[in-house]
């Protein structure tokens, strides 16, 4: 079923449609395991709240918005809530959108939002529909470049000329400069999972300029790398449980980010507005 779907939009090879049953089964077992937890995308609860927060602010009242690859919904209730908009929300595991249901149905407030199973590569809308459309760690999910590339068409094409795309993922170059950091400390370097294949700005950024207009480079999270990857490090005790949730991740989880915040976030937020006459 899930190589029917890919079929209607792009040919994968055996080893990218292996990559993507490998990656459905995750997510479905995840699904599964955490139920309607945060823990069904990311453990660190503190990122995916500056995350939903920004992206919350990006988004006008009134709009029309395209959530690609929601999960179990987390992040679609926390990016809705307060917001005059109305949001139709898809994701690939069939089994973290019955969660995003069930919780629908608990929260009862949450009435504009439409949850759907789909995936990114072919996504069932026609083009030029969405006055917003946004991904939160979905394009590094694809197997390769070149289906990432695919996937970022799609979301050009159901845009509105002047939409906006709201991309929260990670990228290899921030990567770099937090393990160079952390190397000065001797800390192991962190490395990518094996389902992920992260971003390189300079490709992504000479790619999506024939597209896109790079409105701004969101580095929310830069000085909270910096804290929960590296300086949490240099104070933890040698028994202690190596968790997201922790003293240090919560207090510097309530720091504004400045300009001088530096690029060690290896998930950043690029604000993309599709070319054309709005």
């Amino acid at each position: 079923m899930l190589n029917e779907k890919f079929s209607l939009t792009v040919n994968l090879r055996n080893d990218e449609l292996e990559k993507m049953q490998q990656n459905h089964t995750y997510w479905e077992d995840n699904a599964k395991l955490y139920s309607s937890s945060n823990e069904v995308s990311w453990g660190d609860a503190n990122i995916m709240k500056l995350e939903t927060d920004v992206i919350r602010e990006l988004i006008p009242d009134g709009s029309l918005v395209l959530d690609a690859g929601c999960s179990n919904g987390y992040s679609t209730f926390n990016v809705s809530h307060v917001k005059s908009i109305n949001v139709d929300a898809f994701d690939y595991s069939a089994q973290s959108i019955e969660i995003a249901k069930k919780e629908q149905s608990i929260k009862g407030t949450a009435d504009n939002i439409t949850f759907s199973t789909g995936n990114i590569l072919n996504i069932a809308q026609p083009s030029d529909k969405f006055d917003i459309a946004y991904s939160i760690r979905v394009i590094i999910n694809l197997p390769n470049w070149d289906r990432q590339k695919d996937a970022i068409l799609e979301m050009h094409r159901i845009l509105k000329p002047g939409g906006l795309y709201l991309m929260s993922e990670a990228f290899s170059g921030s990567l770099y400069k937090l393990n160079a950091l952390r190397q000065m400390a001797n800390l192991k370097p962190l490395t990518v999972h094996k389902f992920n294949e992260y971003l390189n700005e300079d490709e992504f950024e000479d790619f999506v300029k024939k597209y896109f207009d790079i409105i701004e480079i969101k580095r929310f999270c830069s000085s909270y790398y910096v804290a929960s990857r590296f300086l949490r490090y240099l104070v933890m005790d040698k028994d202690e449980p190596d968790t997201f949730k922790n003293e240090v991740n919560d207090f510097f989880s309530k720091f504004t980010e400045t300009n001088q915040s530096g690029d060690f976030g290896i998930q950043k937020l690029y604000v993309l507005k599709k070319k054309g006459i709005s």
